[in-house]
């Protein structure tokens, strides 16, 4: 396999070439023209940030989920390992270098050793958009490579592995996205493009590198691999091919925009993908088929190689569109509003009945989340029958219901009014909280989960190594104490609004992001902990304590006369509904809908129904005694 990385390189660079010829990126300019070497360079570094940055990725999540561990010296796995910290490095450089000649590009400088060039990068760095995402993007990878070098426990290469794929928050805010409407919108496509395509593109080259290694260790080991990465290559090109429609939706305004440059190109991508796409199932069906023949593995390692030659050129083709203006004007009305200015979209509609219905600014982060989840759920439910047990149906109603309501939270009504209206703004916060949450444990996915997961044997770590490393960890064992969990969802709650985190949820995706899986997170940790076992009595004087905590905010809330972040509240020039001050003293209604109801349910459930000594007898003895409360 490793014969098919030459002509890979060697796809890549001819793709590339013809690419930039074609979309005209390395022309000479008539203003602020860099160079030709600033020209030539940008596209080409570029295109090999991208390619050792998806193979840091990959080989990481290989060392973790996918390449049998052993003791830790198994060839495949010690090479993976390697291809990671090589990879990493690689990528370091290429950030770096991107920075520099981002720096030039964007100002039309030649690179000089200049002190003025140099005192004026610094500023690009740190005061730039551009600038900060990249160099945050290099840091990231410095910190990976360093991280690769000195560790090599399992918890460590995981641990590396998440800092490494969080590169992807700074690389979504590039692109051509101030250039649509709904920024946030392509900001949150953008991402998922990114990490598909690194998974898969990476997976596949990794698998191509250390395929030699895997066939030492016997056909059995390399069979396993390719199945585990089949899994994880299904959900990539998935997120490849749905976020990259999005994206193309949101940069061409009309079908005959297909027809230009830019659009061109977009197709030439998608047949290309959509073809591996292809492959990849003949590949599956193959490892499904197999009869112990060497002639199936064999031409499965040849759709591999196949795979690493067309995914690398089209990995270069994403290099160019990114270079490549789509020709995409935004059309803003003659004087931009200020709602406009702090929120980035135009100051919406007065909130009526039918604008609960109407109303969408998709948030496809949490779309894709929803959809994952949903889509492992009910293979777990299936799977499960398959084997003549049976699954409770108010259990998957419950948890659907808290996928739909998350859906509705993140890209419904409460997505578009919540940077407007602090009422409803808390009450999207608390409904992930304490609605949602509810919602996904009362649908019972940690027990799915343990009927189905089983142990490795091979040092890797799937859903079974996951959940009982939580378990057995400190942090596991405190987080399931329900006094611990309750303290943690008050402060999340309820101290978010008084706290830093606030504006920063206010002023950027990223921040709201955040704030979004904070409240969800700690309201997971929460209801597991207090509805795990119900008639106890301490847990239900837990969930009525939160109760009167969220009650008395409310209170607080409705009697107070001052506004949170009243610069933000009052500058977004809203001329319908009450004024900033009513709106959060009503928010307090939405309170004890979203909070106290909810919670007061939770209680009443705990009390009422009945304790099973069963139920009770495996929570005492599945957890260690550190882990009771």
């Amino acid at each position: 396999m490793l014969t098919s990385l030459p002509l890979a390189v060697v796809a890549t660079a001819v793709v590339l070439l013809a690419a930039l010829e074609f979309a005209g990126v390395t022309a000479p300019r008539q203003l602020l023209d860099p160079g030709p070497l600033v020209r030539w360079a940008l596209p080409i570094t570029t295109t090999l940030h991208h390619f050792a940055m998806s193979l840091t990725w990959a080989a990481l999540v290989f060392a973790v989920a996918v390449v049998p561990r052993g003791n830790g010296e198994e060839p495949a796995y010690k090479r993976t390992l390697a291809i990671a910290w090589g990879a990493a490095m690689v990528w370091t450089f290429a950030a770096v270098a991107i920075v520099i000649l981002g720096y030039a590009d964007t100002t039309g400088q030649p690179l000089t050793g200049s002190d003025a060039f140099v005192a004026q990068l610094f500023y690009y760095i740190t005061d730039i958009i551009l600038g900060q995402a990249w160099g945050a993007t290099a840091v990231i990878a410095a910190l990976t490579a360093t991280l690769i070098a000195l560790t090599r426990s399992r918890a460590g290469i995981a641990i590396t592995a998440v800092i490494s794929l969080a590169a992807v928050i700074p690389l979504s805010q590039l692109g051509h996205v101030a250039g649509v409407e709904d920024h946030d919108g392509a900001v949150n496509a953008l991402a998922l493009h990114y990490l598909g395509a690194g998974l898969w593109t990476g997976g596949i080259i990794v698998l191509a590198t250390i395929s030699t290694a895997l066939f030492k260790s016997g056909y059995l080991t390399a069979d396993r691999v390719l199945a585990r990465f089949s899994g994880l290559a299904v959900v990539a090109f998935v997120l490849v091919v749905i976020s990259g429609i999005i994206n193309t939706v949101y940069r061409l305004d009309s079908w005959e925009a297909l027809a230009s440059v830019y659009g061109t190109l977009v197709i030439v991508k998608t047949v290309a993908t959509l073809a591996l796409g292809f492959v990849g199932y003949l590949n599956r069906r193959l490892i499904i088929a197999r009869s112990g023949e060497s002639g199936v593995r064999t031409r499965v390692w040849q759709l591999i190689a196949g795979e690493v030659i067309v995914l690398s050129a089209v990995m270069a083709l994403g290099a160019v569109l990114a270079r490549t203006n789509p020709g995409l004007e935004r059309v803003r009305e003659p004087d931009v509003t200020p709602a406009e200015v702090l929120t980035d979209y135009i100051l919406p509609p007065p909130l009526g009945l039918a604008e609960w219905v109407t109303q969408w600014r998709f948030d496809w982060l949490w779309i894709a989340v929803a959809v994952l989840a949903l889509t492992a759920y009910a293979a777990g439910v299936l799977r499960l029958r398959a084997t003549g047990r049976s699954w409770p149906f108010l259990r998957t109603a419950a948890f659907v219901a808290g996928l739909v309501v998350l859906v509705y939270a993140t890209s419904g009504v409460p997505n578009i009014y919540a940077p407007i209206l602090f009422s409803i703004h808390s009450l999207r916060h608390l409904v992930l909280v304490f609605v949602v949450s509810t919602l996904l444990i009362a649908g019972h996915p940690h027990r799915l989960t343990s009927l189905l997961a089983r142990p490795r044997t091979d040092g890797t770590t799937g859903w079974y190594e996951f959940v009982r490393a939580w378990k057995t960890s400190a942090l596991g064992q405190m987080l399931s104490r329900p006094s611990v969990t309750a303290v943690l969802v008050v402060a999340v709650a309820i101290g978010f609004y008084y706290t830093p985190l606030f504006p920063l949820a206010l002023h950027t995706l990223v921040g709201q992001e955040l704030a979004n899986t904070a409240a969800l997170l700690a309201g997971l940790l929460f209801a597991a902990s207090v509805l795990r076992v119900p008639g106890d009595s301490r847990r239900i004087l837990t969930v009525l304590s939160v109760a009167i905590a969220v009650g008395a905010w409310a209170v607080l809330i409705a009697t107070s006369p001052v506004l949170l972040q009243p610069e933000w509240f009052t500058g977004l020039g809203r001329d319908w509904g009450v004024a900033p001050l009513a709106d959060q003293q009503r928010a307090a209604t939405g309170l004890i809908l979203t909070g106290t109801m909810p919670l007061l349910s939770a209680a009443a459930f705990l009390l009422l129904k009945p304790r099973s000594p069963k139920v009770a007898s495996a929570s005492n003895t599945a957890l260690p005694v550190a882990a009771r409360d």
